[in-house]
């Protein structure tokens, strides 16, 4: 049977006729729709921020981990969202003081909630540091705390390392006595090493140096402690591999005290670096190459002056002269100079520029 409008070759009466729709633009879409405009954040008031501390404060006393958890958590999302407004009100309403009382209670504490609540404290902490006021960050400095901290210096997260580095280094700025404190603890000068050797990155590379000069300037006992686990050798390989200001700044300053060290200075047989690094990095570089070529000289005695001969130390000690430094590296590269012409005046008179000492082409004293 043939159905009529199979036939006549029209359209089933009852087929649908399927439309495409129109696709618009994004600059269509926008003009069709009213645009959102986000108001603006409401900035934390004082006191609300001093609310927020007690709450952190009562929760702590309580030892109340979760509580305690959840408010750090706020405090981080108020710094992140409101910036610096909300960072400035918080401090001074007491949210330091508030964050290290937390941290001080719970560092005695073994769990898996407590450690991960006290890494929370630590990375909240950190916004505020380097404190211009020290009140309320002396807990930090308590048995408990700065057990806490060398665990968390030589844990397996690159993150904790770090702000336990810039922690550790703050509160040994405060008081000598925390210095003693921290060095006594198994793991704490190793773990601010390994962080260097690691090349966590080089804010971390700068905090350890930083940490390790205050802790070295404070005794000669623990420079000597420092200089055993290899301390001269690593800053040699970070001056010979990095080439960034800063680094360069704090390896040297740091080299420069442990010189004052016995120990140190036999290990820092490093002459050709710190000519090398004479008049290329920055003025405090200059003064600390210098001051360390000084201390190496009155130890070794013509040894390093021979050596520094050989790279040119001759002539850049006159340019330093020349275009000016303080008084004491004046002093110093002065003294150098006087015993480097004087040491190259007897080795020419004992007709001893042999290609040995590659000496060849020291020019002759004036």
């Amino acid at each position: 049977m043939v159905l009529p409008w199979r036939s006549r070759g029209g359209k089933r009466p009852n087929q649908l006729a399927i439309s495409v729709p129109e696709t618009k633009s994004p600059a269509q879409l926008r003009s069709s729709r009213i645009e959102r405009i986000q108001s603006p954040r409401v900035p934390l008031t004082p006191r609300a921020a001093a609310e927020i501390c007690r709450r952190l404060e009562n929760a702590t006393a309580r030892e109340e981990n979760g509580e305690c958890f959840k408010i750090v958590s706020r405090i981080k999302n108020l710094v992140r969202e409101g910036g610096e407004a909300n960072k400035k009100c918080l401090l001074q309403n007491g949210v330091v003081s508030a964050l290290t009382s937390c941290f001080q209670r719970f560092s005695s504490t073994r769990g898996e909630q407590q450690a991960r609540l006290l890494e929370e404290v630590l990375s909240v902490l950190t916004y505020w540091l380097p404190l211009s006021r020290t009140e309320g960050f002396t807990k930090m400095g308590s048995a408990a705390s700065l057990q806490r901290l060398v665990r968390f210096l030589n844990a397996a997260d690159a993150k904790t390392r770090q702000n336990a580095a810039v922690c550790i280094r703050e509160v040994i700025a405060v008081d000598k006595m925390y210095v003693y404190a921290l060095t006594d603890i198994e793991g704490a000068c190793e773990g601010l090493i390994m962080i260097i050797r690691d090349s966590v990155s080089t804010s971390s590379t700068k905090t350890s140096l930083m940490a390790i000069y205050r802790a070295v300037s404070c005794d000669n006992k623990i420079a000597a402690k420092f200089v055993k686990l290899g301390l001269v050798a690593l800053i040699t390989e970070v001056l010979m591999n990095n080439s960034e200001k800063s680094v360069c700044e704090r390896c040297l300053v740091v080299l420069n005290v442990i010189c004052d060290n016995e120990q140190g200075r036999e290990d820092a047989l490093i002459v050709p670096l710190l000519v090398k690094k004479i008049l290329r990095v920055s003025e405090l570089a200059t003064q600390c190459s210098v001051s360390v070529l000084w201390k190496l000289w009155r130890k070794k005695g013509e040894d390093v002056l021979l050596e520094a001969l050989q790279v040119g130390a001759f002539e850049k000690l006159l340019v330093v002269l020349q275009v000016g430094c303080e008084e004491k590296t004046k002093e110093r590269a002065s003294e150098l100079l006087r015993n480097l012409n004087r040491c190259r005046n007897e080795i020419e008179k004992t007709n001893c520029l042999d290609s040995s000492m590659r000496l060849k082409n020291v020019k002759k004293s004036f």
